[in-house]
């Protein structure tokens, strides 16, 4: 069975996937890999650990970035689709939010806050949309995030823990 593998690439917080090329192979292989390249930087896998190499060329500069032993497997949250973001900046972090039964509502009605965990100001967020989730990239560290949207209880997830260079999940009930 293979898995959808989505690969999201940013900068910080400022996404640079349409100007990037992966090179996505067995952790620990010698293998050549899977190019991936465009606007859909998506790829069916095997379940396993991969290594994948980022290449970014801009204004004649060349950027390397590598995210080693990635798990991709079939987690049953995730139905059939796995999303890995990697950042060329150090220490950051992403969450992904998913709803439960995949019924992600309306983004324009979602408002979601962060702070960092104990904080009593929290700031808006602004997630990104993908394929039936909302994205936030974020300095690593760790964070109290609340969703709140129309006609479902409020949902905070507290002392949320985004270290750096991985991509965290939650369902929304």
């Amino acid at each position: 069975m293979s898995i959808r593998a989505e690969f999201r690439v940013f900068d910080g917080t400022s996404e640079v996937s349409s100007i990037t090329r992966l090179r996505v192979r067995p952790s620990g292989s010698s293998e050549t890999g899977t190019v991936v390249d465009g606007s859909d930087l998506a790829l069916d896998l095997k379940a396993g650990i991969y290594d994948v190499q980022a290449i970014r060329q801009e204004s004649g500069h060349v950027s390397v970035r590598w995210a080693e032993n990635l798990v991709i497997m079939a987690y049953p949250d995730e139905a059939g689709r796995h999303l890995e973001v990697i950042n060329f900046s150090n220490q950051f972090g992403a969450l992904q939010l998913r709803w439960s039964g995949g019924q992600m509502p309306d983004p324009a009605g979602v408002t979601v806050t962060v702070s960092k965990a104990g904080d009593s100001h929290p700031s808006a967020a602004h997630p990104l949309r993908g394929a039936g989730y909302l994205l936030l990239v974020l300095p690593a560290g760790t964070y109290d995030v609340h969703v709140a949207q129309p006609g479902r209880p409020d949902v905070t997830l507290s002392a949320m823990e985004l270290p750096p260079d991985r991509t965290r999940m939650k369902l929304i009930q």
